[in-house]
């Protein structure tokens, strides 16, 4: 499924709901919602982007984990450090999942459809081996 066919779905979506009343749109908001989120346009993130996320979030739960457990024993209070943890863990969520500009430095290059027909797939060959026979 390439973008064009999401760009496609939300024009439909989108003059499906043109033509409806208010009421039927109230009834139907999350259909463009929908078409949006699926988007592949909405995910931009690189892999280079990706690969930085998971390593900044390992970071992040590991560094939290310590500083929960240090809390927790100076004190003395193991609700302490639940609260420690998860905090540093909802932070971590928002530094990690949402699609930040510095995790999109190094965007792909994807060809043109027209470019792209011009230079079919590779079609893959099945090599048949022979078995070799055991020697007496």
């Amino acid at each position: 499924m390439g973008i064009r066919f999401w760009e496609r779905k939300v024009k439909a979506v989108n003059e499906d709901l043109e033509g409806c009343s208010k009421k039927r749109r109230r009834q139907r908001p999350h259909v463009l919602t929908d078409a949006y989120i699926l988007s592949p346009s909405t995910f931009t993130m690189d892999w280079q982007g990706q690969k930085v996320a998971e390593q900044l979030m390992q970071i992040m739960l590991v560094v939290f984990a310590i500083a929960a457990f240090i809390t927790g024993y100076i004190l003395g209070s193991f609700e302490l450090m639940i609260y420690v943890y998860a905090g540093g863990v909802v932070l971590t969520i928002l530094t990690t999942i949402p699609n930040w500009p510095f995790f999109n430095r190094h965007p792909l290059k994807w060809l043109d459809p027209s470019e792209a027909e011009k230079h079919p797939k590779p079609q893959v060959t099945s090599s048949v081996s022979k078995k070799k026979t055991p020697k007496k």
